[in-house]
């Protein structure tokens, strides 16, 4: 958990300062983005089923996993 912690911060740390001293890289980062995301959207529309039933597993095993760690 405390490596999550200090990946979050370092994750938030860095674009907080994009946002302060360079938000030309951010835009170019969004457009970027926006292109990519678009793809896999369109990727994940078409399989949806697949991809939802990926996600509930997903989900079930964390739920297990996090019950698991709490009981311990």
């Amino acid at each position: 958990m405390l490596t999550w912690a200090i990946f979050l911060g370092l994750f938030t740390l860095f674009f907080g300062l994009l946002f302060i001293f360079s938000p030309k890289i951010l835009t170019k980062m969004s457009v970027r983005l926006n292109k990519m995301v678009h793809e896999v959207d369109i990727r994940m529309t078409n399989n949806r089923m697949t991809v939802g039933v990926v996600l509930v597993l997903l989900s079930l095993f964390l739920f297990y996993y996090a019950s698991k760690l709490v009981v311990r």
